[in-house]
């Protein structure tokens, strides 16, 4: 039987994207969207007749995928472990204390899963982060680059910290290094700082770029997303591989084999 699918955020952009496409996933049958009005999925442009709700629904044997606003996302965590539903979750912007929490205790109950970014090629490009970092050693200079369309809240994204955090652990580092931007006389680079920098144009999807600098050379890594499809296709992918598997906390290189 296909695997009932709820979209938490169904009205967003992300939100809209997966359940286009999940209607082309046989293993998946969508079940519900939920946002902040009551109707069916055709008032958001989809060709099914699944109830959109404004709160979310207990169906147990269900995967809900949320991409919604960060403050709900403690809640339909929750919700998800004391109903006997999957979690596949790539809000972005939950203060890091809380994310922990809420997907620790969530994790007791329901197999869940939080991903900054879902692409299989961004989730390629946090692992050679990490590694480059610790390979290349102390003497490299690293800076992240980021940009997104003029639209989105939360800043620096989500992929870039999901770098960050590949890099500080490869090399035993934390986010008290970690430099968002530089502003007015900050003096000299600071030896094992990193910077994180935010560009906000237009209708970018998203571009992440990785600099590794050394005297003498450099070396930049780097993704860019051309559509929003292939983060919706990373999170059915996400979705499809959950779905029955035991209550703990999982992560986007579980599904790829990474």
């Amino acid at each position: 039987m296909p695997i009932p699918l709820i979209v938490h955020g169904a009205a967003g952009r992300m939100g809209n994207v997966i359940l286009r496409l999940a209607l082309a996933e046989p293993g998946l049958a969508i079940h519900a969207g939920v946002d902040r009005v009551s109707g069916t999925l055709r008032a958001l442009g989809v060709a099914s007749d699944a109830p959109l709700l404004p709160v979310l629904p207990a169906v147990p044997g269900a995967v809900v995928i949320d991409f919604s606003h960060h403050s709900a996302f403690s809640a339909v965590a929750a919700h998800c472990a004391a109903n006997g539903m999957a979690l596949v979750s790539g809000t972005t912007g939950v203060p890091p204390a809380e994310l922990a929490s809420a997907l620790d205790a969530a994790a007791v109950r329901a197999p869940v899963l939080h991903a900054m970014n879902m692409s299989v090629g961004v989730n390629v490009v946090v692992k050679t982060a990490a590694h480059l970092a610790k390979a290349l050693g102390p003497d490299y200079d690293i800076e992240i680059v980021e940009a997104h369309h003029n639209l989105k809240k939360d800043a620096p994204s989500g992929t870039a910290f999901a770098i960050a955090d590949a890099i500080l652990a490869a090399t035993g580092r934390t986010r008290a290094d970690l430099v968002p931007g530089r502003d007015g006389d900050v003096g000299a680079r600071r030896k094992g700082e990193i910077g994180v920098h935010a560009l906000r144009l237009g209708d970018v999807v998203g571009d992440h770029s990785v600099y590794f600098v050394g005297n003498g050379e450099r070396i930049l890594l780097g993704h860019v997303a051309h559509t929003r499809d292939l983060f919706a296709k990373g999170a059915l992918r996400a979705a499809a591989w959950i779905a029955g598997r035991p209550p703990g906390r999982y992560v986007m290189a579980d599904v790829l084999g990474l």
